[in-house]
Parts: C-alpha cells; sequence; structure tokens
C-alpha cells in the first residue's frame, strides 16, 4: 500500500511538470499520509534536514566553485591549443581535440553540463569556421561533455560515494582508466566520421617549438587533478578537503598566474556555484525519507529477489540494471537518478558478484549516457542552444557516440580490472 502511493504520487507529480526535489517530497508526504507507516510531518522533515547533514557534501559546493574559477580564468583555450597541436592534423581532427578539451576540462569542473557549455562555447564556432557541419561539432560536443562526470573529481561519484557509502577517494581513483577509455573510444568515433566524411585537418607541419610554449602555458591548468587526486592517494587530504584545496589552486593559478581572474569575477562564480549546488543538496536532502520509505517497504529485496530468482547470471543481471537505468536515463536528469535508484539497484549488482567501484563507474557511465539522448539528454540542449540547430540533427549525429558508449560500458562489465586494478595498487 505505502509503496504504490510513492511511487504513485512521484510519478504523477514528475509528469504533470513538478520539478523533480518537490515530486520526491510529494511522493513522500503521500505515503506518510496515506500508507501504512503513520508518521508525523516533523519526521520529514528531521529526516530531510539529515539528507543534507553529511560531511562529505562539502566537497559538492567548493569542486563546483573550483570549476567554475578555473572557467572564468582563461583554462579552455589553453587546453585547446595543446590538443590542436596533437590532434590537429588528423583528418577531422578537431573532433579529436573537442574530445581531449572536454577530457581535460572535466577533471577540472568535475559536471558534465558546466564541461559541455563551456567547451561547447568555444569549440563549436572554431569547428564551423574550419569547415565542420554544425551538427557534427554540436553531437561530439555534447557527447564529449560527459567525460566531466567520470574524470575526477567527479560530483556524481562524489554523490554515488555518499548514497553508497564507498570510499570517494577509491571511486575518483577508479574513474581514471574508465575516463581515459571513454575519451579514446569517442576520439576513435570522431576520426573515423572525419575520414568518412572527408574533414578538414589543420594545415602546416607540425612545430615543436610552438607546440611546447602552448603546452607550459596550459600546464598549470592541466595539472590541477593531477593535484587534486595526487594529494588524495598520497593521504595528505580526504575528498572533502581536497576539494578546499582545489579552490585554492585555482585562485593561485586564474588570478595569480594567469592574472585572467579578478576579484569581479568571484562574485558571479559563487552564485553560480550556489546554484548549482543548491539543485543538488535539495534533492539530496528530500531523497532521505523517500529511500526510507523505500527500504521499509522493502523494495530493494524484493526487486533483488526477483532478479535472483530469473536465474539469470552476473552479466545478464548488470544487463537488467543497465537497462532500467537507461529506460529511466531518457526522462530523469543524472543526479536525481543516481540518488533514487542506486539504494535499489547497487545491492542487486552486488549480489551479482560485483565490486562497489565497478559499479559505480557502469552507473556513472550508463546514466552519463542519457545526458545525450533524446528527448531530455541535457547535454543535447546545451549544444543546440550554443550552435543555434535543432535536436533532430544533432540526435541523428550523435548515434556513432552512442554505440561508443555503449561499447565502453561493455569492457567495464567483462574486464573488472579497469575499475579495480587501479584502487587495489594504491591501497583502497
Amino acid at each position: 500500500m505505502t509503496i504504490a502511493i510513492l511511487i504513485s504520487a512521484f510519478l504523477l507529480l514528475l509528469f504533470t511538470g513538478v520539478p523533480i526535489a518537490w515530486a520526491i517530497a510529494g511522493g513522500s508526504i503521500a505515503a506518510l499520509a496515506f500508507g501504512d507507516f503513520p508518521m508525523p510531518l516533523a519526521w520529514l522533515a528531521q529526516q530531510t534536514l539529515r539528507g543534507a547533514d553529511t560531511t562529505s557534501l562539502i566537497a559538492i559546493p567548493l569542486f563546483l566553485f573550483a570549476g567554475e574559477l578555473m572557467n572564468r580564468g582563461g583554462l579552455t583555450h589553453r587546453i585547446m591549443h595543446v590538443a590542436e597541436h596533437i590532434f590537429g592534423r588528423f583528418r577531422g581532427g578537431l573532433g579529436l581535440v573537442n574530445v581531449a578539451t572536454a577530457f581535460v576540462y572535466g577533471g577540472l569542473t568535475g559536471s558534465a553540463t558546466a564541461d559541455t557549455s563551456t567547451v561547447a562555447k568555444v569549440m563549436i564556432p572554431i569547428m564551423e569556421k574550419k569547415g565542420y557541419p554544425r551538427d557534427f561539432s554540436a553531437a561530439v560536443t555534447a557527447a564529449s561533455g560527459t567525460l566531466g562526470i567520470v574524470v575526477p573529481p567527479s560530483v556524481i561519484l562524489l554523490l554515488y560515494g555518499v548514497i553508497t557509502n564507498t570510499s570517494i577517494g577509491g571511486l575518483f581513483v577508479a574513474g581514471v582508466i574508465p575516463g581515459c577509455l571513454l575519451a579514446v573510444v569517442f576520439m576513435l568515433t570522431a576520426w573515423y566520421i572525419g575520414v568518412r566524411e572527408n574533414f578538414p585537418k589543420v594545415a602546416g607541419k607540425f612545430e615543436f617549438a610552438a607546440f611546447r610554449r602552448d603546452f607550459w602555458r596550459a600546464l598549470p591548468a592541466m595539472c590541477m587533478p593531477v593535484f587534486v587526486l595526487g594529494a588524495i592517494v598520497a593521504g595528505f587530504v580526504t575528498a572533502t578537503e581536497a576539494s578546499a584545496l582545489a579552490v585554492i589552486y585555482a585562485l593561485v593559478v586564474g588570478g595569480l598566474y594567469y592574472r585572467e581572474l579578478s576579484w569581479r569575477d568571484l562574485i558571479p562564480a559563487v552564485i553560480e556555484s550556489v546554484a548549482l549546488t543548491g539543485s543538488v543538496m535539495i534533492i539530496m536532502a528530500v531523497a532521505v525519507p523517500f529511500g526510507w520509505l523505500l527500504t521499509v517497504t522493502q523494495v530493494p529485496h524484493l526487486a533483488a529477489a526477483w532478479i535472483g530468482g530469473l536465474h539469470a547470471g552476473p552479466v545478464v543481471t548488470m544487463l537488467l540494471v543497465i537497462l532500467l537505468l537507461k529506460v529511466v536515463g531518457f526522462w530523469l536528469d543524472l543526479g536525481p537518478a543516481m540518488i533514487i535508484l542506486a539504494p535499489i539497484l547497487v545491492p542487486i549488482a552486488k549480489t551479482a558478484g560485483f565490486d562497489p567501484y565497478q559499479i559505480g563507474l557502469i552507473f556513472t557511465l550508463t546514466l552519463g549516457w542519457g545526458l545525450f539522448t533524446p528527448p531530455i539528454g541535457t547535454n543535447i540542449f546545451v549544444v543546440c542552444n550554443v550552435a543555434k540547430i535543432d535536436i533532430g540533427p544533432v540526435s541523428r549525429r550523435l548515434i556513432p557516440f552512442w554505440f561508443a558508449t555503449a561499447f565502453a560500458i561493455a569492457l567495464l562489465i567483462f574486464f573488472p580490472s579497469l575499475t579495480g586494478w587501479l584502487p587495489k595498487t594504491l591501497g583502497y
């Protein structure tokens, strides 16, 4: 009775256009008011407050603030120039440059939307000016923008760690190889399309002197993910403390080294970070009583028993989990989907024999897949807004990148060492 009311009220509110946070809260209120657990509304308020009262969540606004500071400090152009030296002379090389820029920049922001928006504003006009189709430029940007949720530091991996009580430092380390893997398959996809359609390439010979100059200029920016992850792995700081170090690093590099970050940039950066943090934290807060109601009504247990009763084997079990994540990803944003589904599906995946880090990265890649999948893929709307193009042509161009993502996820399923080797080597 309670679970039926909870889910029905949540879906009804969601499909009538109520924001996701209030749909979750409304479902919980309806379940308490009309279900089998007559709890006072004061309990709901207490549980909601507890949902936001987690020390690890402090890292979210700090990482987002650090990303905003680096964004306003002129990072993207410097990273792009280095990538252009390396990949620009391949056929369709600016597509590879786009992916490489998003890969490095994703490690600075930790946010797919911020990464996509910033790279789109820089790369799409340049690619179009060089003769690349606008729909392809938008598509490769939308796909490569998902690297920001895999490459550490990642806000989504941080959320997963908090929700499932998994080591955040271990998750960051585990995300390194999958992040590189996803970048490589995206690059190969962009290169193949470039060769097939005879896209242009950068003229002239490789000039080592120019590359060395641009590399040294961009090196402080590119070192930020290494600095943050290295501090965590070395045991000097926790993931939360590392987020504060990231802010200090961004202030020093953007303000003192590059001298492109001024005091006037701080207030807009704070406002943007607070807005993004608020949208995440309020969902985290209201998800706690929602998750408690799911747990006491034994939804995770029943779901695990049902899938276990199929005797499908580990791989098929994970494929069923991925299918559910993918279906939900069609209409629910990445953060809320992770918050709602992780408590239900992670125990199922663990029962099937998968490692917590492996599960976390498979979840992240699968939900990130939804960011560039119609009809509600956030990254698609971001790039379409920047490129001034309809969603249809971009969606058609994204089909090869969907298959590329599916291939990367399959590799994570069949080769656990891709997510497990590095954390094990470093003692996580």
